[in-house]
């Protein structure tokens, strides 16, 4: 047997070429009609364009790919805004939440008018915890932030540890929120 393809891998194997088999497929595929001897469209050469043939062809398009242009911008735009639009909603929902927590301070802040705070910071320490245990925990944690650092750490000392714990959470969680000392 001859070698026709010298990168074979098979000494002495018989290759068909991709020239070969893609002449073979078009033999098969086409039909009879089309494959006659005379010559097609395919065949000629393209004509010759002169540079005022270009020039008005180019002319001619100019509008239609503008237009095109006009078109993807536009479409471009259009998802631009309506990404805008899903971020001014998101927007909004921070704001409303923010606007919640704001509100939430303005309650416990007020919720320990300075009366109280005296009445509490006269105390004995183990007879205001005492009265504080009976307090909900958001109106104890509001008195404790408006009394001295000192005299709010021995009335949290002589609280329930479980009380304590609870108090100090809502504590820290309005510390957390930008609550400040007054």
């Amino acid at each position: 047997m001859t070698r026709l393809c010298p990168n074979s891998m098979k000494p002495g194997a018989f290759h068909i070429g991709p020239a070969f088999a893609a002449a073979a497929i078009l033999a098969f595929a086409a039909p009879a009609s089309a494959q006659s001897s005379l010559p097609t469209l395919l065949d000629a050469p393209p004509p010759r364009a002169s540079s005022d043939e270009i020039q008005r062809f180019c002319s001619n398009i100019a509008d239609a790919a503008r237009e095109r242009r006009y078109a993807i911008q536009r479409e471009e735009l259009e998802a631009l805004q309506t990404e805008i639009e899903d971020r001014i909603v998101v927007l909004e929902k921070k704001r409303a939440e923010l606007q919640q927590w704001v509100e939430k301070r303005e309650r416990f802040s007020d919720a320990a008018n300075e009366s109280l705070v005296e009445v509490f910071a006269k105390m004995r320490p183990d007879a205001a915890a005492q009265r504080m245990e009976k307090l909900p925990g958001e109106l104890t944690a509001a008195l404790l932030t408006k009394l001295s650092a000192r005299t709010a750490g021995t009335i949290l000392n002589e609280m329930s540890p479980d009380r304590a714990a609870l108090v100090a959470v809502i504590m820290a969680a309005v510390a957390d929120k930008g609550e400040t000392r007054k």
